[in-house]
């Protein structure tokens, strides 16, 4: 933007402080040293006038700086306002991108990633390779019922098959009903990778007009935890 300054000018002082015009800023240079007010005199006149043609005022410009025309101040004067029209109209185009964004997913922006809802209840389904236990609580986690697939009316190893999961979930939606539980909206966290895991979500949604919002999977994973058990010898 100010590409046609001359390096003296900017090399008159220590420090370079940023002041700013409007929403921009540019560069002007201050000294405290006697040495430099008195070397650096023709140099100081000069970066003012051109902070006077940046600020607008012309006739001040051509005052102080020594050996310029008229002409080359108001044309430099031009670019300065051109480069500067340019950029407000940028940085509004992206103010208004920013604000168009942001109306349309939140303030917060928290809608891209889907805020979490809180459920009125929380089914609780622990499939394991022996049994499906369901446990249906309210939404500071009290439990209400509990069905699992021995209660249902299997026995031994039939527990552990995707039958035994969808009619342990039919179970407990025949408590629920009994109870006259009003289950607005609900949360179901499943654990475990037992045979009866998907059946007995499937009982769900065959069974029940539940109002699903979130579906989490609290399955403990070890880091390096304990040693497994050895592999049975067939």
């Amino acid at each position: 933007m100010l590409s046609f300054i001359p390096r003296q000018t900017l090399r008159v002082a220590r420090t370079c402080q940023i002041q700013s015009v409007g929403n921009f800023r540019y560069y002007s240079s201050s000294s405290n040293d006697d040495s430099n007010n008195k070397t650096g005199s023709g140099n100081d006149a000069e970066s003012s006038a051109i902070l006077d043609i940046i600020s607008g005022d012309a006739s001040s410009a051509n005052s102080t700086r020594s050996g310029s025309s008229g002409s080359d101040n108001s044309l430099k004067r031009d670019m300065i306002l051109d480069t500067l029209s340019r950029a407000t109209e940028r940085q509004q185009k992206l103010v208004s991108q920013q604000s168009s964004l942001l109306s349309k997913f939140g303030s917060s922006g928290r809608a891209l990633m889907g805020e979490p809802q809180t459920c009125t209840h929380n089914l609780h389904i622990h499939a394991s390779m022996n049994n499906t236990i369901l446990t249906l609580t309210d939404s500071h986690g009290d439990p209400i019922t509990t069905q699992s697939a021995g209660s249902a009316g299997f026995k031994k190893s039939a527990r552990s098959g995707p039958e035994a999961g969808y009619q342990a979930m039919a179970k407990l939606v025949e408590k629920v009903e009994e109870k006259n539980v009003q289950i607005q909206t609900l949360h179901v966290l499943m654990k475990g990778f037992g045979p009866g895991r998907d059946s007995a979500f499937k009982a769900i949604r065959a069974m029940t007009t539940w109002d699903i919002k979130r579906i989490s999977d609290t399955t403990p994973i070890p880091f390096n935890g304990c040693r497994p058990p050895k592999p049975r010898r067939l």
